[in-house]
């Protein structure tokens, strides 16, 4: 599978992200997507002393003070930086020849922080937000950075994706989980406007939330998906957990449609021996089906 590609947030949070790569080239990993819980660096001049294939992803590079990252923010400067940082992280993955940039959608809410259990990699929420929440203000921001998003990639000439988000518990504090939403999505862009990073995890999630069949999802954005970002859940927390043999997803992993799409495994506080077990279960699936 040459598009196999390994996310490099199965390190712990805030390490630096050179060890995630010492790891991945001692397994002779080829392909890994950088991801956003590493700590702050100045410079990444290190990239080019190692053979990947690079994808880079949302919060990364990591910025020097933190925030999270919302481009549908009622906060304008929350907003405004999170759109300088998706120029940052798109003019980034140029310079280091990054194949594809990915991306969240945007908030109902401004969350207080990353997550403090590693049962549940979700933001932290705040419910007392959700009194002043304006969903239609919230879509029209989202769609407006989006607009200067894609110019500006397409000046770079760098491909992205958005992520499809998914929480059971924090629905009501999230943009695009549902159909409905993608379906107004595709009508305003063209897949070569933008692409989908299908979140198999959120996915499961959103689709528990809202009653809605996961297959028919699919389906609907078949067109635009250009990587799938996986992981397992119990359906209640996004938990990030290694793949299993037994799970719902793998007739979806191995359908001929996403041949060419990435296929990123994104666990967290994982083993790199164990992520090495869980590429060979790949390859063996891949086979089997």
């Amino acid at each position: 599978m040459m598009n196999l590609t390994i996310s490099t947030t199965f390190t712990p949070d805030g390490h630096p992200l050179i060890e995630a790569l010492k790891l991945c080239k001692e397994a002779e990993i080829q392909s890994v997507e950088i991801g956003s819980n590493h700590c702050h660096e100045e410079n990444y001049n290190y990239l080019s002393d190692f053979p990947f294939q690079y994808l880079v992803h949302n919060y990364f590079p990591i910025p020097k003070e933190s925030f999270v990252l919302n481009i549908a923010s009622f906060d304008e400067n929350i907003r405004k930086r999170s759109i300088r940082h998706i120029k940052t992280a798109i003019d980034f993955c140029r310079d280091i020849d990054g194949k594809l940039y990915t991306f969240h959608s945007g908030f109902l809410t401004d969350p207080k922080g990353a997550n403090l259990s590693n049962n549940n990699y979700d933001f932290q929420w705040d419910n007392n937000q959700l009194s002043k929440i304006n969903r239609q203000k919230a879509n029209d921001l989202m769609y407006s950075a989006l607009d200067k998003i894609i110019n500006y990639s397409r000046s770079k000439k760098i491909k992205i994706a958005i992520e499809t988000e998914g929480s059971l518990n924090k629905k009501d504090h999230l943009l695009m989980q549902q159909p409905k939403e993608y379906k107004e999505f595709m009508l305003k862009y063209s897949n070569s406007d933008i692409g989908i990073n299908l979140n198999i995890g959120h996915l499961n999630l959103a689709a528990n939330a809202f009653d809605f069949n996961r297959s028919d999802f699919v389906d609907l954005i078949q067109n635009y998906i250009v990587a799938m970002e996986l992981s397992h859940n119990d359906g209640m927390e996004d938990q990030h957990l290694p793949l299993q043999q037994d799970g719902w997803y793998w007739d979806l992993i191995n359908d001929p449609r996403f041949k060419g799409a990435y296929k990123i495994l994104e666990f967290r506080n994982t083993t790199i021996i164990e992520i090495v077990k869980n590429i060979h279960k790949m390859q063996k699936e891949s086979v089997d089906v």
